[in-house]
This record gives structure tokens, sequence and C-alpha cells, in this order.
């Protein structure tokens, strides 16, 4: 089995399920409404859907660095969602995020395995494998916000 393809499903696993966490970011989120997806809480600056409107953001970044390209990170480095308005404005933003989690593990899998060291950038001292990898770590690690934000605007 190719690491590529261990990555790719790493990466659909932590949105879709059976990833070792047993919690995953589509699950977390059916029953989250659009008001809840942009209460502020004490626990943190992000909203629910801050967080979720940043994972396709990076997703988006990691893809262009797949196609060694150097994007520029803005200030608000994804965070910046756009107020919702509706019920269809949340799910448009779940439903993208969704796509990039899918379009970013299939870009994962046809990564060629022998440049996966090969850093993204000249200068730039990080290499294709650790950006997979930490996009990974990064989903994660967003994932655990977003069920503690849950559980506090659900209150």
């Amino acid at each position: 089995m190719h690491l590529t393809y261990l990555l790719a499903q790493h990466i659909k696993d932590v949105f879709n399920g059976n990833n070792w966490t047993d919690v995953n970011i589509e699950t977390s989120l059916k029953d989250v409404d659009w008001k809840q997806a942009q209460q502020q809480t004490e626990a943190s600056p992000n909203t629910i859907a801050s967080l979720v409107y940043h994972l396709a953001f990076w997703n988006g970044i990691i893809m262009q660095r797949l196609k060694g390209e150097t994007p520029i990170i803005p200030e608000g480095n994804g965070f910046d969602v756009p107020y919702l308005n509706n019920e269809e404005e949340w799910t448009t933003i779940i439903n993208k995020t969704k796509e990039s989690f899918m379009e970013l593990s299939e870009a994962v899998h046809n990564f060629p395995e022998e440049k996966l060291l090969e850093n993204y950038a000249p200068g730039i001292p990080s290499s294709f494998y650790r950006n997979m990898q930490g996009c990974v770590e990064h989903a994660h690690y967003h994932l655990g916000q977003i069920i503690i934000l849950k559980n506090m605007v659900a209150q």
C-alpha cells in the first residue's frame, strides 16, 4: 500500500468518518444550525463557522502547494467567514468544505510518491509529505475545537 493512498484516506476520514478518533467533521456538524455556527463564546475568538471555513481555505492552500505554487497567506488566514444569514448559507459552507477535503484527498492520492520528501518550494524547508500530514493533523486539531464550541453553544 502506498503512503499517498494512506494520507489521502486519512484526509477523507477526518471529514466523513472511520478515523482513529471515532469523531469526524461531517457528523459533528449535522446538528449545528446556522445561528450556533456563528455564535461567539468565551472559549475562543473563533466560531464553528470560522473554523470550518478556515479548514476549506487551508485545504485549498495545500492543493496549490501540491501543484508547485507558493500561495500568499492573507492576514485573515482563512478565518474570515462571511456573516451567515440563513441555514442555506451554512449548508453551502459545509458542502464546500467537504468538497475541499475530497478534492485534496484525490490530489494527495495521485501525487507522485517519489516527490514526497521534496520541499514544496525552493528555500522553504517543508516537504510535500509534511504538508499532507500536517493537513490531517490540522483538521483533527480544529475538529477538537469544533466539538468544544459545539458543546458550549448547545447549552
